[in-house]
């Protein structure tokens, strides 16, 4: 006999966990059995955080503005978890191309209502020509404002939505924040919160097939070295972003959403050493936007350096590691050395690194003019699908908080009219 009161999430990620704390919080769902499937070992996704001796550093997601992102700070606030400044937003070193670049920005940006049509590139090209468009590019330190799908609009929220390049907008002076204990103690926090109120966890499962029936829908996960299939007649969210979607048989989008999807590479490498040399050139906490493959290079306080880059060279990264411990480091250094025109020779030996590549580290809806609407459903409201990439772009984890919730926001309606409905029948 089948339970009507089963509601699946798939993805363990900041929307799943968002989705199952709501339903597990409303009375609505009393009697019912919340269960979340994660693909991997660990909740979090993209929130990926790892202990280097006595620190934290995010390989994934890790900063918020609480002017940008409400959602993750007043969750933060919530648990009680503990911040600190993140405090790159004061650029050293400043690029060529960076004098006069927020005016130019600002007279262009009323421009992009009737260029929505066009790439940011394209639209940097047809009022500034093509030499000065890469060199305004070039300045910001996004390589993803290259391409075809960055509309100017995505490309306005890109430049206005990051701490580095936020003084180049009217967000200039936004305050930035991490967690000391990196975003992964937030997930936790979160996991064993849904866990206290009842909802089951399952992991190393990962979904590779769907059918849905008239009065139920059947999931089929591989794992541990088995196939499982798992009945539900109520409800299954798929907290999963397009690409992980895209490679079920569910047709999407096609018959979800007349939108369209496009993801981009994210690289993200940290350096130690036994002493901070970079303080000795005055560059303690701040960021500086390079001419070579490095983009974006951060010194942390006393801990380490780190750099971030996105589309073509976060693959060339990904590409370097693969030659060698060794051989990356030395690219590493030998780019570190021409980014700060300090002699290689003059440069400690870093005593370790950790890297992390995220093949679509950032996903989104290719178009950018309407209204994405709060969930993804089919017309039977089985299958809802939830992720950040479905709502307007906020960051991963304050729009993956939003999908999560609108997500359980639909169910909560739906089982309020089958309650409703119930009692006129009785």
């Amino acid at each position: 006999m089948l339970n009507d009161k089963v509601i699946s999430i798939v993805g363990a990620g900041i929307s799943g966990l968002s989705c199952a704390l709501k339903l597990a919080g409303s009375k609505l769902t009393k009697g019912h059995t919340i269960r979340i499937f994660e693909n991997g070992d660990r909740t979090g996704g993209r929130a990926h955080s790892i202990k280097v001796d006595d620190f934290s550093i995010d390989l994934g997601a890790g900063r918020f503005s609480p002017a940008l992102h409400p959602n993750v700070s007043k969750l933060i606030n919530e648990l009680g978890e503990k911040i600190e400044v993140f405090p790159f937003t004061k650029i050293a070193c400043p690029h060529p191309h960076h004098v006069g670049l927020k005016e130019i920005l600002a007279q262009l940006k009323p421009k992009m209502l009737s260029s929505y049509n066009e790439s940011f590139f394209q639209f940097l090209c047809n009022h500034m020509g093509n030499e000065k468009s890469h060199a305004i590019i070039n300045g910001l330190g996004y390589d993803s404002l290259y391409l075809l799908q960055i509309s100017p609009k995505i490309a306005y929220d890109i430049i206005e939505k990051h701490p580095e390049i936020q003084c180049f907008s009217d967000n200039e002076g936004y305050e930035w924040f991490n967690l000391v204990d990196g975003f992964s103690a937030l997930v936790k926090s979160l996991y064993e919160r849904a866990a206290v109120l009842g909802v089951e966890f399952y992991f190393e499962h990962k979904l590779v097939n769907i059918q849905t029936k008239s009065n139920s829908t059947l999931l089929e996960f591989s794992g541990c070295d088995q196939q499982e299939i798992w009945n539900n007649s109520s409800y299954t969210v798929l907290a999963l972003p397009p690409t992980a979607m895209s490679s079920l048989n569910v047709d999407f989008p096609n018959s979800w959403s007349d939108f369209t999807y496009g993801s981009i590479p994210l690289f993200k490498g940290f350096i130690f050493f036994d002493s901070p040399w970079w303080q000795d050139y005055n560059l303690e906490n701040k960021v500086t936007i390079v001419d070579n493959p490095l983009r974006k290079l951060y010194f942390k306080s006393d801990k380490y350096i780190f750099f971030y880059t996105d589309s073509a060279y976060a693959d060339f990264w990904h590409e370097e590691t693969k030659k060698g411990d060794k051989e990356y480091i030395n690219t590493v250094m030998r780019l570190i050395g021409m980014a700060l025109n300090i002699s290689i020779k003059e440069l400690p030996r870093p005593s370790s690194n950790k890297f992390k590549y995220w093949p679509s580290g950032v996903e989104f809806a290719l178009e950018t003019y309407p209204e994405h609407p709060p969930v993804l459903s089919k017309n039977n409201g089985t299958i809802i699908a939830t992720s950040d990439a479905y709502t307007p772009h906020c960051g991963w984890m304050e729009g993956g908080i939003i999908a999560g919730r609108n997500a359980a926001e639909h169910i909560l309606k739906q089982l309020e009219k089958s309650g409703v409905t119930e009692e006129k029948m009785n």
